[in-house]
């Protein structure tokens, strides 16, 4: 096994065709299809299955792809690693962030880096948690920045805290409730919600009503993007349950408020995810210091 023949894997498992893999490596389709054999035989296992609409992996197929996605990734920041410090080209970080994270904390620390390494070329990554802890475990990002729910998987990844976030009710300052002196969940239960688009956090906003012996308000907008959040929120008479350092600017500029109903069980931590078997780099350090004073 040798790394072209991991390379001509990843990209037949990628585009689920020989003959498509051939093209976009440049390669005859006998060629790439010798490299597959070869690879099967010094593994001892059958990789794909070949059917009349192209190739599918098999179970020995699906255990190798992460894999080899990593050793790949690994020899590219390998030699990125090495003619950065030889003055020949510039280190690139691959980072993946969730989107309160990437609004927030992870500009100034980002600010931060491009004073201290200067040569650093960071790659963001900005998606679902789920997505990017998966792009982790298989090599494509290295630092994963983001809140750490009571519904993330961290099979085989280390977590540091950095912060705790703290939940509020979030709502346009003209609101009619921003304006009471007292509000609780039963003026809540007659609002218009805007919740986040996954089951565990909906389980967790019906718990919210449920506990209280409320009947539980009408969903008007289910989303995992922050930003539809926000954008609603500024435009309509909705409310949300949200991480206050999310709608900070917002806040702070008199746009939206937040209400503290005594939430404090809602907080959760956010922070770093990583391998921990991998070890981070001098400006992959300087990264996650410069994230641990933002």
């Amino acid at each position: 096994m040798d790394i072209r023949q991991l390379e001509r894997f990843v990209e037949v498992a990628s585009l689920g065709s020989v003959n498509r893999a051939a093209d976009a490596l440049s390669v005859s389709q006998p060629s790439l299809s010798r490299s597959l054999q070869m690879l099967e035989e010094s593994l001892g296992a059958a990789l794909f299955t070949r059917g009349p609409r192209g190739v599918e992996l098999t179970p020995h197929g699906i255990e190798l792809l992460p894999r080899a996605r990593l050793i790949l990734a690994e020899r590219d920041r390998a030699v990125e690693a090495v003619r950065a410090a030889a003055g020949q080209g510039r280190e690139t970080l691959h980072v993946g962030t969730d989107a309160a994270f990437a609004m927030q904390r992870l500009p100034r620390a980002l600010a931060a880096l491009a004073r201290s390494h200067p040569r650093v070329q960071v790659q963001v990554r900005e998606g679902p948690l789920g997505a990017l802890l998966d792009a982790l475990r298989e090599g494509a990002v290295r630092l994963v920045f983001g809140a750490r729910g009571p519904y993330v998987d961290l099979e085989g990844l280390a977590f540091e805290t950095l912060a705790m976030e703290s939940a509020g009710v979030i709502m346009r300052a003209d609101h009619p409730l921003a304006a009471r002196a007292q509000v609780g969940l039963a003026d809540l239960a007659q609002e218009r919600w805007i919740v986040p688009d996954h089951p565990a956090l909906v389980a967790g906003w019906r718990e919210m009503f449920a506990r209280s012996e409320l009947t539980e308000p009408p969903i008007a907008l289910r989303t995992s993007s922050l930003h539809v959040v926000k954008g609603c929120l500024l435009e309509g008479p909705f409310v949300s349950l949200g991480d206050r350092s999310s709608f900070a600017a917002e806040i702070a500029s008199g746009q939206l408020v937040s209400l503290d109903l005594g939430l404090s069980r809602y907080e959760r931590p956010t922070g770093l995810f990583t391998r921990p078997e991998g070890r981070l780099s001098p400006s992959e350090h300087a990264l996650v210091a410069a994230l641990r004073e933002a």
